[in-house]
């Protein structure tokens, strides 16, 4: 089956030991949500939530704040995982440094 988000499946088993939904806490998540739209597939654009408690229809996602939740949630995440960042990895976090200060 293709998956429509196009996350890697290195990028998707980094999350496979997570049972946290970046959004809410709860034990729930199904899906993983790219934070700042598809504009990269870094494993630092990507986080777990469930799809129709948290993502559908959640304007906040889209926010500043709200995706400023959820890159700090992330790169706290990847960081504890021991996940090293690419080249490229840098070159988004760079574009995206905003959202980390």
């Amino acid at each position: 089956m293709q998956l429509k988000n196009k996350f890697t499946l290195e990028t998707r088993e980094l999350y496979m030991w997570n049972y946290e939904c970046f959004w809410c806490g709860k034990n729930h998540w199904d899906c993983i949500h790219h934070i700042h739209g598809r504009v990269s597939t870094s494993p630092y654009n990507a986080c777990p939530i469930n799809n129709f408690e948290c993502h559908i229809g959640n304007g906040k996602l889209m926010t500043f704040e709200g995706k400023r939740k959820l890159s700090l949630k992330n790169k706290a995440y990847l960081n504890s995982v021991g996940y090293e960042p690419t080249k490229e990895d840098k070159v988004f976090l760079n574009k995206y440094k905003q959202y980390y200060a």
